[in-house]
């Protein structure tokens, strides 16, 4: 059985960020995407795909974080090594 992958939210984005001390183009750097689109989807933006919004994502978690949700409260938390 394949598991879903919850997509994080704009604020969820840029919290990940945040604990990465991450600016918008070092996430876009990583995701393989554009810093517009990044930008565009931290302020809500509805015209960002969802194949860039997973890239965001795998992004965010090759470097620890994770986010919780779907059935928890909304977060965000770095994995330890």
């Amino acid at each position: 059985m394949s598991e879903r992958r919850q997509q994080p939210s704009p604020a969820q984005v840029r919290a990940g960020r945040a604990l990465l001390n991450w600016n918008q183009q070092q996430l876009a750097d990583h995701s393989g995407i554009a810093r517009r689109t990044v930008a565009a989807y931290e302020h809500g933006g509805n015209r960002v795909t969802t194949s860039s919004i997973t890239a965001m994502a795998e992004a965010l978690g090759r470097a620890g974080i994770n986010f919780s949700g779907d059935g928890d409260p909304e977060g965000v938390y770095r994995l330890s090594d």
